[in-house]
């Protein structure tokens, strides 16, 4: 049976066990404490579960900038779900642009949520 799963911004009860998951997939990600982030998570759980997926952003009124994508080892189809999730979530804001400087791990996970290269190396997706 597939699981619905929704993409949502950390509720401020939930921040401290995002941050505690997203060191356990991402230590470097999670160190910094500038991100917002959002995260895939079931929403027939208890908000004791850890999330699916995480994403972490760098917020700007018109384009936003993703910083990076944690995921449990081997959750690729995950962190593609998470960022197609968080697309269609920003679309419902003023924003205009999502962006990310690739890294050779996150470049498929980009393609695959639809993001197209941009200027000075980055990757884009209009909102």
């Amino acid at each position: 049976m597939n699981v619905l799963l929704l993409a949502r911004r950390v509720p401020p009860a939930r921040i401290e066990l995002t941050r505690t998951t997203a060191r356990q997939w991402d230590a470097e990600l999670a160190s910094d404490a500038t991100l917002q982030w959002w995260e895939l998570v079931d929403p027939a759980d208890d908000d004791a579960e850890p999330p699916a997926a995480l994403a972490a952003l760098r917020p700007d009124p018109v384009t936003v900038r993703l910083a990076g994508v944690a995921t449990p080892v081997g959750r690729r189809d995950r962190a593609v779900q998470v960022v197609v999730a968080l697309i269609d979530a920003l679309r419902a804001t003023p924003a205009r642009t999502l962006e990310a400087l690739p890294t050779p791990q996150l470049q498929e996970i980009l393609r695959a949520a639809g993001f197209r290269p941009g200027p000075e190396g980055r990757e884009v997706v209009e909102l």
